[in-house]
């Protein structure tokens, strides 16, 4: 047991170590089209998939309410490709006149914004924490299967709401191949896997009667929510439903704006960097102030939306508590302190 936790500690230093997500880059987009000659393929499926990343990025970024009151100008072919700023094939598959393969498209901040402000629209980048997925079909994990290579090359870490799955040759190496869907109710168990991986929120994405049944679990709270999901790309409809509820909780309204004085306690100084991460990535906080700082504590005042129950959720789920001190008054802490 101890060598497994050491290994597994040691992968996910490794994973832990990578890029930090983009909610502006659109990962694993397939694309598949056929021409008169293999360029001619290429070149329409690589357009047709940038025009694709554009639409699920407008999607991610905001409110279904809001675009169906603001509808979008046009976003032709050309347009889209102006606002990239990178993009990646991977999976290339191809013949005189036919091209498949996947893309990741990086669009540039700026540009994006500009379009959405032209149809009065919304724009929401601020990202929950992330969690890890654990993909069962027939009871197992089988990184070899189709259901698990759907969440591979982490396609979905760039959400609002990050998820990552764990390398496929990593599940029998790190001893994980005996794992089952049961272990939504052991807390102990996830928690500490939890811990060595360096997450506070766990989905078990659990493939049964042609959909996905998944119990999203927060280590640090116990709280669980279940629901289905089904059809065509499942997982591309559980994380967009997760985006959904999450910029639900954490759009700013116009107008609330309110000001409060907070103490924010911490026992380190990665505590500290962590707190202040989730405060400025805050789509609720539209200002920070520092306005003293001790060893183990830090008084700020902040400018907030005004609706604290979605200020409570949302530095929930990015790992920071909200709590009321009779002494101190407002109080943020990291999770579990």
């Amino acid at each position: 047991m101890t060598r497994f936790l050491l290994s597994l500690f040691l992968f996910f230093g490794l994973v832990l170590s990578a890029r930090a997500a983009d909610p502006f880059t659109i990962a694993g987009v397939p694309v598949d089209a056929r021409g008169s000659s293999a360029i001619e393929a290429q070149t329409k499926a690589i357009r047709d998939g940038q025009s694709e990343a554009a639409r699920r990025l407008i999607e991610r970024l905001t409110l279904q309410s809001e675009r169906q009151t603001n509808p979008l100008p046009p976003l032709s072919a050309d347009s889209a490709a102006r606002m990239i700023r990178a993009l990646e094939i991977s999976n290339e598959r191809r013949s005189s006149n036919r091209y498949l393969g996947d893309i990741t498209v990086a669009f540039k901040p700026r540009d994006v914004q500009t379009y959405l402000n032209s149809a009065g629209l919304t724009m929401i980048t601020s990202q929950s924490r992330e969690r890890l997925v654990l993909p069962f079909l027939g009871g197992g994990l089988n990184p070899k299967g189709d259901v698990y290579e759907a969440w591979g090359e982490n396609r979905y870490a760039n959400a609002l709401t990050p998820i990552r799955a764990l390398p496929a040759d990593q599940i029998s190496s790190l001893g994980l191949s005996g794992l089952t869907p049961s272990i939504a109710g052991d807390i102990d168990r996830l928690r500490n896997l939890g811990q060595i991986a360096g997450v506070d929120q766990i989905l078990i994405a659990n493939y049964a009667g042609g959909g996905i049944r998944v119990t999203d679990i927060a280590l640090d709270s116990g709280e669980t929510d279940e629901f289905v999901v089904s059809g065509s790309n499942p997982e591309y409809q559980l994380v967009t439903r997760l985006e959904r509820e999450w910029k639900a909780d954490t759009a700013v309204l116009a107008g609330q704006a309110e000001t409060m004085s907070v103490s924010v306690l911490y026992d380190s100084l990665s505590d500290w960097q962590a707190l202040k991460t989730a405060i400025d990535g805050s789509a609720q906080i539209q200002d920070a102030r520092l306005d003293a700082m001790s060893k183990d504590g830090a008084l700020m005042t902040l400018t907030y939306a005004g609706d604290m129950d979605r200020l409570t959720r949302e530095l929930s789920f990015k790992g920071v508590d909200i709590r009321e001190d009779r002494e101190m008054g407002v109080v943020l802490t990291r999770s579990g302190r």
